[in-house]
């Protein structure tokens, strides 16, 4: 399958520990002010009052490493004054904890909004990722970094910026120098304590019991490069006064208030709505299997999987398609095989992931034929077993001809697919082996072996490596401009996060795909690779594009089922390893990554039960969004209906498209009208600590549009699908009050004080369903006001009453 062991990239991540006691407060006229107007930082240890590298290291010690001796301690000058000096002695080293308790005097810091210190990076080309862990007396007492939260830096001279955090690290570019704030409510209780599920890791941090703080860092990783601390305190007031981007008052993340009410809610009319989890299959999100697996599939049993009961509920299928089954000219196109697999999976009320290949090895090549009759160069391979049942074929991917090709073929899909409601997502592909985006192991890295495994060399001894057989990142950049302007409204995804001289994947509205999730996602903060996914979005700079942009991905399909015999869930088979190598924690990749949907065929096709089938469940119901109503808001009188919501976020990802929203009325178990609104639901992030990102919406009918009575209201969210067939997959929110039909019950609502229509004059054509619908009742209404025996016979000119 497409599992290539990818080279690692040149960038540096942080792993290592420190524990510090505080000295008393001092008061640091010199320490940055707060740019917001509040108070400076409060400085616990300005490292001044050392006497030399020895009191220092008495108070300051190396507790643990897994290679003795590894980090030195040591006074410096760097940013005038004293400070600490962090240097590596043996960068074979991994991890290293330096421990000191603070003293109990010092241990309240509940008055303040968080921890500051000033930090140079002292690196050419490296950039630090710093962790940090608070110590309390609490049980389970260590509270690290959130895996995607933020603190505000400001180097010398400069401004407030956000630095994100990278899966529980901070981010911190070479040669950075200035002063670093994080907020308390950045701090999450570290899921190492609780066997890495932070579900069961969950208790908020008190700052007024902490007796320790650890930083920490990866030697290995930053050989040659010095850490330079200083001025470690607290900043700010609990009332506030730090410094949020921006400069607006606040911590690293300004708390938002929960959206006010209406001012026309009265306080009995707001309802408040119960939680309950949101169904696993809600459309857009959760794992999702092939259209097809096919006789190529890794599960080689169960494939009569669609003929029994489903053990997973899904709103997605997956497929493959090559290039040259749709094109079949310079500008010739067959739609035809694409549609068929769109109306397949249409039909069972599901949308559609899929992406175009050129070169899918072991499968007949995708390459049109017009271009190889034209004379595109390509080569032969055996690598991924290429040739076993098919021989796919590596084209010369910047061959003018098959870029003129990838340029028509982009904006015809565009012109006849962008907004297609049969489709959910549509991942860029194309370029490389399967549509991912690589040529490993030709990528100009990759050395070249004899048969006995034994590295060659050239003739100046230096390693023999393989070409690089990717396209030029000039050829790339075309592809991702094209595919960003021929759709605006259908999302896209890429395989990897880019940064290079010719162009940023951050600048483009396109998300990612992760196609090794949860086994090569993880940075090296987090025990992973910085050439693993993570670490490649934070090379990106790209930390925050779930907020905007989607990801999804896939599990390697040797992973897919044996994961979830184990809680948390991780491949963990040591009898087994899969290039020498275990998996990675599930649900520290999910909440890393905010990943929305997955492919894993293993968990439809594989028979599971008991709590391995539990833990696959929640593992899909936890993806992506997960919307509730906790408020309704409902006024009737002065004859105009008022409906007003609040949404919150209780997933780890937004909803990604703003789906029309209907409001109904109902009377009697009838309903009497349904509105269109004009609320936008895509893109509410999910709450974080003291952010509030819920928002709040209303809708207010013109008088006389219903008649005086008692209604109940209910809203939905309309899954486009629904244009094409019945069986599309409703929107359904978390809330107890929702239907399986997607109507979400808000409460009753009484209406009165509204314009009269006592009586009605029947025009021709009219019909009592049509009066009904134009006035706001029912048929059934009207003709039990005015006793008509046979509801269609009524003539124009007859006079009705109306209630």
């Amino acid at each position: 399958m497409r599992f290539p062991k990818m080279k690692a990239l040149s960038i540096g991540g942080l792993a290592f520990s420190l524990a510090v006691v505080w000295a008393a407060p001092i008061s640091n006229a010199d320490s940055p002010g707060d740019a917001a107007g509040g108070p400076a930082p409060t400085v616990l240890d300005d490292f001044e009052s050392y006497a030399d590298d020895a009191a220092l290291q008495a108070a300051w010690k190396l507790d643990w490493s897994d290679v003795p001796n590894s980090v030195g301690i040591a006074l410096d000058q760097a940013d005038g004054g004293k400070g600490m000096k962090l240097s590596i002695l043996d960068s074979s080293a991994t991890w290293a904890n330096i421990l000191h308790p603070i003293a109990e005097a010092n241990r309240d810091g509940s008055a303040f909004e968080g921890v500051a210190f000033r930090l140079y990076n002292e690196s050419s080309d490296r950039p630090l990722d710093l962790g940090m862990e608070l110590k309390t007396d609490e049980p389970n007492g260590a509270f690290n970094f959130k895996l995607t939260g933020s603190a505000q830096a400001k180097a010398d001279g400069g401004d407030w910026q956000t630095l994100p955090f990278n899966g529980g690290s901070l981010h911190v570019e070479a040669g950075f120098k200035g002063e670093v704030r994080m907020a308390w409510d950045q701090f999450n209780q570290a899921s190492w304590q609780c066997g890495n599920d932070q579900t069961k890791c969950s208790a908020p941090l008190k700052p007024n019991e902490l007796t320790g703080i650890q930083f920490g860092y990866n030697p290995s990783a930053n050989e040659g490069d010095i850490i330079h601390l200083d001025d470690i305190g607290f900043y700010g007031t609990a009332a506030g006064g730090g410094v949020s981007s921006g400069g607006q008052d606040g911590g690293a993340h300004p708390a938002a208030s929960a959206p006010k009410a209406p001012s026309w809610a009265k306080a009995g009319e707001i309802r408040k709505l119960a939680y309950a989890p949101a169904p696993i299959g809600n459309p857009l999100k959760g794992f999702m299997p092939y259209l097809d697996a096919g006789t190529d599939g890794f599960y080689k049993t169960g494939d009569d999987w669609r003929n029994r009961a489903s053990q997973m509920p899904y709103s997605m299928e997956y497929f493959y398609e090559p290039l040259n089954a749709v094109m079949k000219g310079p500008n010739e196109f067959d739609w035809s095989d694409v549609d068929k697999q769109l109306n397949a999976i249409a039909a069972r009320g599901h949308q559609a992931v899929f992406r175009f290949y050129v070169d899918y090895p072991d499968k007949p090549t995708g390459i049109p034929q017009f271009l190889l009759d034209g004379g595109l160069k390509t080569r032969t391979y055996s690598d991924y077993g290429n040739g076993t049942h098919a021989s796919s074929l590596l084209p010369d991917w910047d061959d003018p001809n098959l870029n003129e090709a990838f340029r028509t073929f982009i904006a015809a899909l565009g012109k006849r697919y962008d907004g297609d409601p049969r489709i959910g997502f549509i991942m860029v592909g194309l370029i490389g082996f399967w549509g991912e985006w690589h040529t490993y192991p030709y990528d100009g890295w990759e050395p070249v072996t004899d048969a006995n495994g034994k590295g060659l060399t050239d003739d100046k001894g230096e390693p023999v490596r393989q070409p690089n057989l990717m396209p030029s990142e000039q050829n790339q950049e075309h592809v991702l401009e094209e595919m960003d302007q021929a759709f605006d409204k259908t999302r896209l995804l890429v395989r990897y996060p880019a940064s290079n001289d010719t162009y940023q994947t951050k600048n483009f509205d396109i998300g990612y795909h992760d196609d090794s999730f949860a086994f090569e996602t993880l940075p090296l903060s987090m025990g992973g690779q910085d050439w693993h996914f993570w670490g490649r979005v934070l090379t990106a700079g790209d930390t925050d594009f779930w907020k905007t942009k989607p990801m999804g991905g896939e599990m390697r399909p040797e992973i897919q089922v044996p994961m979830w015999n184990n809680d948390p869930p991780q491949y963990n088979d040591p009898e087994h390893p899969i290039d020498g190598h275990q998996g990675e924690d599930y649900y520290a990749s999910l909440e890393l990554t905010h990943v929305s949907f997955l492919l894993n065929q293993g968990v439809f096709q594989v028979p599971l039960s008991g709590d391995s089938l539990k833990r696959a469940l929640e593992g899909s119901r936890r993806m992506g969004y997960e919307y509730d109503v906790p408020k309704a808001y409902l006024d009737g009188t002065g004859g105009q209906l008022k409906v007003g919501v609040e949404i919150e976020n209780r997933g780890v990802a937004p909803f990604y498209y703003d789906w029309q929203v209907e409001l109904a009325a109902k009377s009697g178990g009838k309903t009497v009208k349904t509105w269109k609104t004009d609320w936008k639901i895509g893109g509410i992030l999910p709450d974080e600590g003291q952010n509030v990102n819920r928002k709040a919406f209303q809708s207010l009918l013109n008088n006389g549009e219903l008649a005086n009575g008692k209604y109940d209201i209910y809203m939905r969210v309309v899954n486009p699908l629904g244009a094409v067939t019945s069986k599309a997959i409703p929107f359904r929110f978390a809330n107890a009050e929702q239907g399986a039909d997607g109507w979400l019950a808000l409460g009753s609502v009484s209406l009165a004080g509204g314009k009269s229509k006592e009586e009605y004059v029947v025009r021709p054509g009219d019909s009592l369903s049509k009066i009904a619908a134009r006035l706001g009742t029912t048929w059934q209404r009207l003709q039990q006001l005015n006793r008509l025996p046979d509801p269609n016979l009524i003539y124009p000119g007859q006079t009705l009453l109306l209630p």
